[in-house]
């Protein structure tokens, strides 16, 4: 069960990160201070926006409020983090298909 389920009661949705994904994701984020929202829900909501092509005030009501996601989102779009994060779940999804770390040159 996704850790976050397990901590605040809202619909899955299958942007939703894993817990595994989420374990190898924490320690990439750089926050300062901690808001209201756990960082695994931040993160989940901004994947939802992602893969459902939305605009950020359409997130579902279960999901942080949208000028929170976003801020994050530009915070960390601005610092690099996203580039870290794909390239660690890049790195990961490559090592459970058995596949070499990187594309081939």
């Amino acid at each position: 069960m996704n850790q976050v389920a397990e901590k605040v009661a809202r619909k899955r949705y299958s942007s939703d990160l894993s817990t595994r994904d989420w374990q190898e994701l924490e320690p990439l984020l750089v926050v300062r201070r901690r808001g209201k929202w756990p960082l695994a829900e931040v993160v989940n909501a901004i994947l939802y926006v992602l893969k459902n092509g939305c605009v950020w005030r359409d997130l579902p009501g279960d999901l942080p409020p949208w000028g929170t996601v976003y801020w994050y989102f530009a915070k960390w779009e601005a610092d690099g983090t996203w580039q870290r994060v794909s390239t660690c779940l890049n790195m990961s999804s490559r090592e459970r298909g058995q596949k070499k770390p990187g594309p081939r040159p």
